[in-house]
């Protein structure tokens, strides 16, 4: 009975501590909503409005200047895209279906409650800049980087958020009326990271078997670069809470190999094909036991219900293997960064020579509209099949995470260049995509304006050099034919040059001045030349001198003055009158 005792404490023990742990980690910018604020009294008042400390009234941090329990501002601003219903979908005006009032925060300070700092910012009142944490290829990570960012990934799949909670129906059935009980559920670190994108990409619920697909708020659009880049940061702020080292950064996967092979596709890294079934991850990989989230999505259209987190099946993954299939060059990239436009009407799948759609992949990399190819960002997710085939699973594959990264280390780059560019369309772009729209469905809400910023603003930068990929093979040929026709010049030039310099010669070498006139007679141009010839005298010692002369005829054939029938250079004194 005593041993009975002691172990039933130590298991209470760890249970406090592990508790104790997750509660350390960041309260940040997440989705869907913060544990605190998933009560029937903070739903029915739509108000989430919580302190940052012990002391209940200081809502928000009031009362130390971190911030202030204000209303929601949302985007007025028109959309366009094809979705064209009004006050059905709980992600309209968001999060205003849900909560009316939240955390405006003052400053640096950030979160649900205020209660830490903006990415990029640091100390106990935000304002010291933060290093920028290094994201790095992760083919080139050291044995220890890559142990430390594969063992993260495991952790946070099986580690409870101890901040966030999902909800598991749409707003309308939020609350059990007959238990008086919120509907939400707990859900692991990494599978709240997946949720967030299913939540962002379903469909809307019009009732059982009636879905309107035709809506996406974080794909198809200009916000498919913030979007993604803000889930990121969610998640490596995440993880690095959860393994206690503020300098950790998640790696990228530079797919631009132009390859028809998976390199990171190997066990000591995010996991081989498994020899008996190769949709599956070979189970020499811990990927292996992941179970994947949010699949069902049919499901769910006809349940008019949500994904509430269970796990649903394997993992897939089958890298095409087909010889027309391949990934990426490093030419799709050079030509993609010369794009200038960041975006362009009508901001959707068809827009021509938009930066942003040509890395997501709807266009050429060029900028070209081709409906037949799929380029760069959609290309890798084609490539891997599988699971990452569809939007709504797709980031239940850890690779997800890493392909992301480097489009967008790509996105950066292009930032780089052009950073004062405003193509960014404050309205008429799809619903969610307008650049004041809040992001669905992070909380609290924050704006795509507020993410188109260079990394290091955020708090991170990338080891990586695109500068070559800045000029394109054209740029490249029409540089080389300019250089060409350069030097070809130059060489007419010397060439030109050195002749007249052999032109310029006297007719009759010597070493006395001659006296040269050009005389036009009936018969064409005549040429008389005469010289000095030096007379030695014996008598007086002294030189005596004489004139002698002959006269040249010029001859049209060979473009000469013939004498005694030897060919002639041209003298310099008349050859302006020929």
């Amino acid at each position: 009975m005593r041993r009975l005792k002691m172990r039933r404490m130590a298991l209470l023990i760890k249970a406090l501590v592990c508790w104790c742990l997750l509660c350390e980690v960041s309260r940040g910018v997440r989705a869907q909503f913060p544990r605190v604020c998933a009560t029937v009294e903070a739903i029915e008042s739509k108000r989430c409005c919580p302190s940052p400390g012990a002391d209940a009234e200081d809502a928000c941090g009031v009362r130390t200047g971190r911030g202030a329990c204000d209303s929601v501002r949302t985007d007025t601003r028109p959309w366009g895209g094809t979705y064209t219903l009004r006050n059905v979908d709980d992600r309209e005006r968001w999060p205003t279906k849900f909560f009316t009032q939240t955390c405006t925060c003052f400053g640096n300070f950030a979160g649900y409650d205020c209660g830490e700092c903006k990415f990029g910012w640091t100390g106990p009142n935000c304002n010291l800049h933060k290093a920028p944490v290094t994201r790095k290829n992760i083919m080139f990570l050291s044995e220890e980087e890559r142990r430390i960012f594969l063992e993260a990934l495991q952790r946070s799949k099986h580690t409870i958020h101890p901040e966030y909670v999902i909800a598991t129906e749409h707003w309308l059935g939020l609350i059990d009326r007959q238990t008086n009980q919120t509907r939400f559920s707990n859900i692991s670190v990494y599978d709240l990271f997946v949720w967030q994108h299913y939540y962002s990409v379903r469909d809307t619920l019009l009732g059982p078997g009636r879905p309107f697909k035709a809506i996406d708020f974080s794909h198809k659009g200009p916000a498919f670069i913030t979007w993604h880049r803000y889930h990121l940061l969610s998640l490596e702020r995440d993880l690095q809470k959860l393994i206690g080292d503020e300098n950790f950064a998640i790696p990228y996967w530079n797919f631009a190999t132009g390859g028809s092979e998976c390199d990171v596709c190997t066990d000591d890294l995010l996991g081989g094909v498994d020899p008996i079934d190769p949709s599956l991850i070979s189970p020499r990989s811990p990927f292996s036991d992941w179970g994947i989230v949010c699949d069902s999505l049919d499901e769910y259209n006809r349940l008019v219900t949500l994904c509430n987190g269970t796990r649903e099946g394997p993992l897939r993954r089958s890298p095409k293997k087909r010889g027309n299939i391949t990934l990426p060059t490093m030419d799709d990239v050079r030509s993609c960064l010369q794009l200038r436009d960041f975006d362009r009407p009508p901001y959707f799948t068809n827009s021509t020579f938009s930066f942003r759609n040509a890395l997501e992949g709807f266009d050429k990399s060029d900028g070209e509209l081709d409906s037949a190819v799929t380029g760069l960002h959609n290309l890798v997710h084609d490539f891997l099949s599988g699971t990452n085939a569809l939007s709504h699973s797709a980031a239940n594959d850890p690779i997800f995470v890493v392909l992301h990264a480097f489009t967008d280390a790509i996105f950066e780059e292009w930032l780089r260049r052009f950073p004062k560019n405003d193509s960014f369309p404050e309205e008429m772009a799809p619903i969610g995509h307008n650049r004041h729209f809040n992001m669905v469905p992070f909380f609290p809400p924050i704006t795509n304006e507020e993410i188109y910023i260079p990394s290091v603003e955020l708090g991170y930068s990338y080891q990586i050099d695109l500068g070559d990929a800045g000029q394109s093979p054209a740029v490249f040929i029409v540089a080389g034919s300019c250089l060409a026709l350069f030097v070809l010049i130059l060489l007419l030039v010397l060439y030109t040059r050195q002749r007249r310099r052999r032109e310029y010669e006297p007719l009759v070498s010597t070493g006395y001045a001659a006296l040269k006139y050009l005389v036009n007679k009936a018969s064409g141009l005549y040429a008389y030349w005469t010289t000095l010839k030096a007379l030695h005298s014996t008598t007086e010692k002294r030189s005596k001198y004489e004139l002698t002369g002959k006269w040249l005829k010029w001859n049209s054939g060979r473009r000469g003055f013939r004498y005694l029938g030897k060919q002639v250079n041209q003298p310099k004194f008349y050859s302006k009158h020929l």
